[in-house]
Order: C-alpha cells, then structure tokens, then sequence
C-alpha cells in the first residue's frame, strides 16, 4: 500500500473518531464523549404490571405492584406461570428494585436502559397473557440535586 493509500485511510479514521466524539451529546450514554468528572447519580425504580380490569369494574386497568422482579400470571392455558424479570434482564443495575442503585451510566442513559428492558420483557414473555403493559416509576437524583419522577410504560402486549 502507497503512502498515499495510508494517508487517506488514516483520515479517514481520524474523522471517523470526531465524528464520534462530536456527536457524543447526541447519545443518552454520552459514548465516545469527555466527562471531566463521572456522574454521582442514583436510582430508585418501583416494577408494576398493568392489567385488563376484571368484567363488570369501573376502571379500564388495574395497576398492580410487582415485588423483586417477580410475578405470577395464567398463560393461554389458564395455567398459572411464574415470570421473573431477571430472565431477561441480568445487569443489577437494571434488575434491583425499590432500592437506590448507582446510576453508573449516568442519569439519562440508565432511564433510556430501562425503557429498553421494559419493552424487552414485555415482548418475550408469553406466558404472561394478563399483563397489558409493564411500567416503571423511577426517582432520579442526579448528582445530589433535588430528585425527580419519570414514568416509563412498555410497549402494549
């Protein structure tokens, strides 16, 4: 290979990697990005399943609370299935519930981490027929300023 031939590809590496980190904001994880100092974030996120209201109730939904991760619902076959959320999902950070957890990706990228887990599990669960979405009620306090609430909901089953 010419020296030419090298020269080109070497440019082209180096605005490949600009590129990168010049578009770094862009991304919820900040990737290919210089952070002086690491975020001191935390995490607080409470599972929930939302569910068809029984015949003859008011209420379209119901709303019901899951406890570490795990629940029980009847399949097709009214068979009761015990679903666990760790199945899918094997990063604690993404897996601990009702428990402040370090939001080591940053605030912003762990909430994006989460939709993507709520969508994940609600697709590739099949044994769980009742559950028409799965929702997640997180408290965000990023480093150390006032917490906030954001609500995430699943894609519909």
């Amino acid at each position: 290979m010419g020296p030419r031939a090298r020269l080109a590809i070497a440019g082209v590496y180096l605005a490949l990697q600009a590129a990168l980190v010049l578009s770094a904001e862009r991304r919820p994880d900040r990737a290919f990005g210089f952070r002086m100092a690491a975020e001191s974030s935390t995490v607080v996120v409470a599972l929930s399943r939302e569910l068809r209201a029984p015949e003859g109730a008011t209420d379209a939904v119901v709303v019901v609370s899951v406890k570490d991760g795990e629940w029980v619902a009847h399949d097709g076959t009214g068979k009761p299935r015990r679903i666990e959320w760790r199945d899918r999902v094997h990063e604690p950070e993404l897996a601990t519930f009702d428990t402040a957890v370090d939001a080591t990706a940053g605030a912003v990228a762990t909430v994006a981490r989460l939709q993507a887990a709520l969508d994940d599990v609600a697709t590739h669960t099949p044994d769980d027929t009742e559950t028409r979405a799965l929702l997640a009620d997180i408290v965000v306090q990023r480093n150390g300023r006032e917490p906030y609430a954001v609500h995430l909901r699943s894609v519909p089953r």
